[in-house]
């Protein structure tokens, strides 16, 4: 079964949400940073099998939602028509 880079984007109120989401999200990749206005932006990624990307997108969803924060839906970065990293989550934290 092929496997994906994908990476889920999440906005919360404060910091403070956005690492209590975090501390669910286990086997992902983090990213927590600010956002425009006083929001928080987390970034999950890790690679998942394209299989189970719906059953994923509902569980990061629910687990978002739980903390207070805003599920903004998930990506799979391509470069030249090959799944890549997110470029975001590469960076430095």
């Amino acid at each position: 079964m092929p496997t994906i880079p994908y990476t889920h984007w999440a906005y919360f109120p404060d910091q403070a949400s956005a690492r209590g989401c975090a501390d669910e999200l286990l086997d992902y990749v983090i990213r927590i940073r600010e956002a425009e206005g006083s929001q928080w932006l987390l970034l999950a990624g890790r690679d998942v099998e394209t299989a189970g990307l719906i059953e994923r997108h509902a569980e990061v969803e629910a687990i978002v939602v739980r903390h207070g924060g805003d599920y903004d839906g998930g990506e799979a970065t391509y470069l030249e028509g090959q799944p890549v990293v997110d470029p975001m989550l590469t960076e430095d934290p």
